[in-house]
């Protein structure tokens, strides 16, 4: 059947209308999809903006009330604090007191007072408050100063202070006895010229019958016939108790190396002719900085806020080299940079491994405290007098005491100080103030004796620099290295005679005891290593078989 013209025309026609409209539909299509695309895609846009500036806000919400938070946790410590210190300086007042009152009574009851001197800074321990009070409260009490701790510098050093110092008051040299034992406390009867370097390298008291002598001249003296009444005074850690413990041969006051120990007045009777009776260790003055007071021992290190001053003055005085191979740590440029090498050698660490500095500079302050870092001063050149003391005070308190005697004593407990090198001297500034606060003595008191650093080794010399509140000293570090002896020079079994022969007949007896005790404790370090070295082997040599 054929088709006519217009027929075809028709379904040609309706083919292209076919193809248009699938066409026209396909790209619908395409357009339709790249449209919804683009509005999920704006839609998650928009989705993700509004949860982000929601977040933004909740996060300035929450930081607001973090903010707010703190700031009244922060008050309300602040109150706390604020109470708490009122509190504090309520009780510090009413102890102060209590010490001051203290202190009077002892002034008031003592017939002579020992003002107790650190021999490596003599004039920065004298308070001219203490020797003002004695003088006012009448011409019949009698000042004796004692130079404590001579093992601690040099005799060059020693002589010169006492040659300053007995210009106005006599003055002792002492060094106390640093035995741990309740009783019986070594004290060296021996003659020093006679005695032999092993005996004077004892912990035994040295200085005490010297000073016993004295107390007994003025007895004599001032015609007394019953007893006395010996007051000991002096800034904290001087070595106050430690000296009326030697004295006693019995540890009758407690003494500790840290400011605080004696609370209150503590009354020793040493025979039915001298009573002792112990004080509590002077305040200094308000106006004297935190690391003075720290540095002469006059704070609880445990205490401290912020130990980087005190540490950045001990820096000041010593050479950075002797530093360097005193710790073990590298060059460094500032203290908190020494601070930080410190705290991680010595593995004092945070957390995050970021080093405790804090805890490295008390450590430096403990050496300091402990004797391990050494320091004196040198007297000054020229002798002025006080201007609390007089010609006629001196002349006054040189009547009651035999001076002849008391420098032979001096001269004989000078021999046992140490001839160790030491460095570069300077001059001391001057006494240290005491607090003014009573109206009648101008001082506060505050517990506080100590017992003085047993370490007694061979020092090396540091460099100086000066302070305008310390003072100018010499800073030296005891050495670390422990000097061992060759194989040849072991211990003997028996004491070298040729020591023996060299001492006088008389004390030949106490330097053979010396001798023995000696030998003894080298064989027991001996035998000790040896028993360790042999149970190292036979653990090591111990080998287990199982049977096949």
């Amino acid at each position: 059947m054929t088709q006519s013209p217009g027929e075809q025309q028709l379904k040609t026609h309706k083919h292209r209308a076919g193809l248009d409209s699938y066409e026209h539909t396909a790209v619908c299509g395409r357009v339709t999809t790249t449209f919804i695309c683009r509005l999920a895609a704006m839609t998650e846009k928009q989705k993700l903006s509004r949860e982000h500036e929601m977040m933004k806000r909740r996060n300035l919400q929450s930081f607001q009330e973090d903010i707010l938070l703190r700031q009244r946790e922060f008050e309300q410590k602040e109150t706390e604090m604020r109470s708490l210190e009122k509190h504090v300086n309520f009780e510090n007042e009413n102890s102060r007191k209590a010490y001051y009152r203290e202190f009077k009574k002892v002034v008031e009851a003592s017939d002579v007072i020992l003002e107790v001197l650190d021999a490596r800074d003599p004039l920065g321990c004298r308070c001219p408050q203490v020797e003002q009070a004695v003088i006012q409260s009448g011409t019949n009490k009698k000042i004796v100063l004692v130079l404590n701790k001579i093992d601690l510098v040099s005799k060059e050093i020693v002589e010169k202070w006492i040659k300053y110092l007995r210009n106005e008051f006599p003055t002792v040299a002492f060094k106390a006895s640093t035995q741990q034992q309740a009783k019986n406390l070594k004290r060296s009867n021996v003659s020093v010229t006679q005695a032999t370097a092993e005996l004077l390298s004892t912990s035994a008291c040295i200085g005490a019958d010297c000073l016993m002598k004295l107390l007994g001249n003025y007895c004599r003296n001032q015609d007394i016939k019953t007893a006395i009444t010996v007051g000991v005074v002096g800034f904290p850690n001087v070595g106050k108790s430690s000296l009326i413990n030697s004295l006693k041969r019995a540890r009758a006051c407690h003494v500790g190396a840290t400011p605080g120990v004696t609370k209150c007045l503590q009354e020793v009777h040493l025979d039915k002719h001298i009573k002792l009776l112990d004080c509590p260790g002077i305040v200094m003055a308000t106006s004297t900085s935190d690391a003075v007071m720290i540095l002469r021992n006059c704070v609880k290190i445990e205490q401290l806020v912020d130990p980087l001053p005190p540490v950045e003055a001990i820096l000041r005085r010593c050479n950075k080299a002797q530093i360097m191979e005193h710790y073990g740590v590298p060059d460094f440029q500032t203290a908190a940079e020494f601070l930080a090498m410190l705290a991680r050698r010595q593995g004092k660490l945070r957390k995050g491994g970021l080093p405790d500095t804090d805890k490295a500079a008390k450590s430096v302050l403990m050496d300091w405290t402990g004797g391990r870092i050494t320091y004196f001063t040198h007297p000054p050149e020229t002798h002025t007098l006080p201007t609390h003391v007089s010609a006629e005070i001196v002349t006054e308190m040189g009547k009651a005491f035999n001076w002849d005697e008391l420098e032979k004593g001096n001269q004989e407990v000078l021999s046992s100080c140490p001839d160790v090198q030491m460095g570069f001297c300077m001059e001391s500034i001057g006494m240290t103030q005491g607090d003014h606060q009573e109206p009648h003595f101008g001082l506060q008191i505050e517990g506080g004796s100590g017992a003085e650093p047993t370490a007694e080794d061979k020092t090396e010399f540091m460099e100086d620099d000066q302070d305008p509140e310390f003072g100018p000293m010499t800073v030296e570090f005891k050495s670390q290295k422990v000097n061992r002896l060759p194989v040849s020079e072991a211990a003997p079994r028996t004491p070298s005679l040729e020591d023996i022969f060299d001492v006088d007949p008389l004390q030949q007896g106490h330097a053979m005891l010396a001798a023995n005790k000696k030998r003894k404790k080298k064989q027991k370090r001996a035998d000790k290593i040896a028993t360790k070295l042999s149970d190292t082997l036979t653990s090591a040599m111990d080998f287990s078989f199982s049977d096949p």
